[in-house]
């Protein structure tokens, strides 16, 4: 069954290999996600995140999203019998006509471009499709579902945000993205900044890699308030494979990554905003611990557990790839 997944960490992580002086092929490697591990999967289309943290010392934002952004362009030259970019609709019915992986750009941490909507529209022309407005820490455009003050590696558990979303600037921001057809995401946003969202843009938006917070109360996830308002506008949300947002602990250590889990996240997404808004956010090569389905190309295991909690075929096409195609078929 054909895979289409929103969000992971993998140009990061490459970009780390550099850095080290240890760089790793896209070919096959030890990350979650690799080419051979993509075919192996069966993968439709890869959203690959350009992810920059503000708290990394030494690092200008920029330049890291931009080093990342070459990442994604020499593997598409490098490896173009096998995978192609997706800028535009058309483009990933030609890759799959032609029997290629598609790739997507997209960038998490509106941060790296400082403010500027210039450094926006050069992010469009670069190929960027989909943009979270925050990762963990505040920004130019507005403010992170952590607390200030909290300590952004260790926030568990975590209280939601619910005073400050959107700034100037990010409101600015978002009309500039609406304008051109770069996908609001709303992963990592504060509930305030949400409802911004909700409230201001016109378009569909997206969380690339979100769960239930009804399920596992952790502030990355939506509530089901958030979820009935993304169905109404046609939005799109993937399932994240990462224990603590799947699980529901006392303690962090003690949360699970399961396919069980995942499909009980399914069964609420579809319960509270319909079979249309799932999609898959693996988050992969920027989560760890113990994961039942461990690298991308372990995705038949979801699809089992999908049928066990009750899905039809039809609909666990839907949550793999057909709602995904369609988001972006109407909304690139």
């Amino acid at each position: 069954m054909k895979v289409f997944d929103l969000h992971c960490d993998t140009l990061s992580e490459l970009r780390y290999a550099e850095e080290a002086g240890q760089p790793k092929s896209f070919a096959e490697n030890d990350l979650q996600i690799d080419l051979k591990k993509l075919q192996k999967g069966d993968y439709m289309l890869q959203c690959f995140a350009a992810f920059v943290n503000l708290a990394r010392p030494g690092q200008d934002p920029l330049v890291a999203a931009l080093e990342e952004i070459d990442i994604f362009k020499r593997i598409m030259a490098k490896y173009s019998d096998f995978i192609a970019p997706v800028y535009q609709p058309e483009d990933l019915r030609k890759n799959a006509e032609a029997g290629k992986i598609s790739g997507m750009l997209t960038i998490e941490e509106g941060g790296c471009c400082k403010g500027s909507l210039g450094v926006l529209r050069l992010m469009h022309e670069l190929g960027v499709r989909m943009m979270t407005l925050t990762w963990n820490h505040e920004n130019e455009l507005a403010s992170p579902n952590v607390v200030p003050g909290a300590d952004t590696d260790t926030i568990w558990p975590c209280q939601p945000n619910t005073k400050t979303g959107l700034k100037e600037k990010g409101f600015e921001f978002l009309a500039e993205m609406e304008r051109l057809h770069i996908i609001a995401d709303v992963s990592h946003l504060s509930d305030k900044g949400f409802w911004d969202i909700a409230e201001h843009s016109t378009r569909p938006f997206a969380a690339s890699h979100s769960n239930c917070r009804a399920l596992a109360p952790h502030c990355r996830n939506l509530t089901d308030e958030m979820i009935r308002a993304m169905a109404e506008r046609g939005g799109l949300v993937g399932l994240n494979y990462c224990s603590g947002f799947l699980d529901n602990q006392p303690e962090e250590s003690l949360c699970r990554s399961t396919v069980a889990l995942m499909a009980k996240h399914a069964a609420h997404f579809k319960k509270v905003g319909g079979i249309e808004i799932i999609g898959l956010g693996s988050d992969f090569d920027g989560i760890g611990g113990e994961l039942e389905m461990d690298d991308c190309s372990k995705l038949p295991l979801l699809a089992e557990a999908l049928r066990r909690e009750g899905f039809t075929e039809d609909e666990v096409e839907r949550v793999f790839y057909r709602n995904a195609q369609r988001f972006f078929e109407d909304n690139l």
